[in-house]
């Protein structure tokens, strides 16, 4: 009995080795990525963009270079108001605030800037400091397409109807149509427009969502879930095979073997 169980026991072993060598460089790769991910909001890892070009390409992002992109904005008392096509609003060439594109109108009112975004019109003093943000849940009617300043009044086009904007209480008031005056786009100038190709937002992926992908295999499509759920199998039966030769070979003492 004991001679069968000394087989036993050398055999799991030699499975036990060759299933831990196996496995070993993954198992330290998943315990480093997993500290990584566990740590992530001290590391600010979501924070650290990465715009390497074969990355991009293996997300499935356009490059930036395929489509020519041509700058317009709104020329406001000398200063421009311009969208990077991402989330940033600027002022000249300072980032002033996250709206999603495109951007539809600008205007002069009183002592503020006024930006009109898909979703949102950004209120701002003439150095870009936000004043007021008015989205759709705040009373921002959805469809809105264009802006302007007529009779010291903020008219907002939506569709075949306008609208009025108080400025103090940001209530809206249903006016009657305006189909002329909205303000309308310009190219920027070259060089604000250079500038800006230098400061705009890119599109990237997180250190942080890569490391999750790398992590759960996901970055290699579905083979690479199916090779990370095998560790998972096999990291499984290297504690089961741990777990019988421990016991067989306590079994072995016992029985004086």
């Amino acid at each position: 009995m004991s001679q069968k169980l000394r087989k036993n026991i050398i055999l799991n072993l030699r499975w036990h080795r060759r299933i831990g060598l196996s496995v070993v460089i993954m198992v330290i790769f998943l315990a480093i990525t997993g500290l990584l991910l566990n740590h992530s909001p001290s590391l600010e890892l979501s924070k650290q963009a990465l715009q390497y070009q074969w990355l991009m390409d293996w997300y499935g992002f356009e490059s930036d270079n395929a489509q020519p992109t041509e700058h317009h904005g709104f020329n406001i008392n000398e200063k421009w108001l311009s969208h990077s096509g991402h989330n940033e609003l600027f002022l000249n060439d300072k980032s002033v605030a996250n709206c999603q594109p495109p951007l539809l109108g600008a205007a002069h009112f009183q002592s503020l800037l006024l930006a009109l975004c898909q979703d949102a019109l950004v209120i701002l003093t003439p150095e870009g400091e936000l004043v007021e943000k008015l989205d759709q849940l705040s009373g921002l009617p959805t469809g809105a397409t264009a802006l302007q300043v007529a009779d010291q009044k903020i008219l907002i086009n939506i569709g075949n109807q306008t609208v009025s904007l108080n400025i103090d209480t940001l209530n809206l008031l249903h006016v009657d149509h305006h189909q002329k005056g909205w303000s309308m786009p310009s190219p920027l100038p070259t060089p604000l427009a250079a500038q800006l190709d230098n400061r705009a937002e890119r599109p990237g992926i997180s250190l942080e969502t890569l490391i999750l992908d790398l992590h759960s295999g996901r970055f290699f499509g579905n083979a690479g879930v199916l090779f990370v759920d095998l560790i998972g199998l096999l990291v499984c039966l290297l504690a089961l095979t741990g777990l019988w030769a421990w016991y067989s070979h306590s079994k072995l003492r016992k029985s004086g073997g």
